[in-house]
């Protein structure tokens, strides 16, 4: 079985654990990763972080999102541009900036695609990216969506960022896999954070 087939069966499987993962279950998780992110210390000495805005079935990150403004950090989060399967990493101003953004079709907060934002590229740093995906591997594997937005998002940050970012994968443990098969256009994040207990 090749590579993208593999990928493809090990989707199903894994949304079909993740969706399983009572609300409650989903909190308490996320509670315990997002102390480790806080007491990490790529964390607590970045000046810059670049965070997702959760689904429901994803560690939830806004209590993250607002420390992040409480601690003076620059933060950047993502902008699908309808059409493009290219994803662009935007400066949130402040949390108020951050409850009125408008919702896209993916029930997820984000500007505009005509609003203008300072991009990560634009301000020419980034210290800490903040990852979801669907799969892990504690080596840093990670297994997205399938649209290949952050493989693609990373590598434009290696090639013109003066300095790489630090990869964090915050996961569920059900989403720790032994393998995930990968080619080389997956990038090997540098860690991932999950509740093992």
């Amino acid at each position: 079985m090749d590579v993208k087939t593999r990928k493809k069966y090990l989707r199903k499987e894994l949304n079909g654990i993740i969706n399983s993962i009572p609300q409650d279950e989903v909190n308490r998780q996320s509670d315990i990763v997002t102390k480790q992110v806080l007491s990490h210390p790529k964390y607590v000495n970045a000046k810059s972080v670049s965070i997702y805005l959760s689904f429901d079935k994803e560690i939830q990150t806004e209590y993250l999102l607002q420390h992040i403004f409480k601690s003076g950090k620059t933060c950047f989060i993502p902008r699908f541009r309808s059409g493009s399967s290219e994803m662009e990493m935007i400066k949130l101003n402040s949390l108020e900036d951050y409850e009125n953004l408008p919702v896209n079709n993916w029930n997820i907060k984000q500007p505009l695609d005509d609003e203008e934002r300072v991009s990560v590229f634009d301000a020419g740093n980034l210290d800490l990216v903040l990852a979801p995906g669907l799969g892990f591997t504690s080596n840093g594997k990670r297994l997205g969506r399938g649209k290949g937005y952050y493989d693609g998002f990373l590598t434009k940050c290696f090639k013109e960022l003066p300095n790489r970012p630090f990869i964090l994968g915050l996961a569920f443990k059900q989403q720790i896999k032994q393998e995930i098969p990968t080619t080389e256009s997956d990038v090997i994040i540098d860690q991932v954070l999950f509740a093992d207990d």
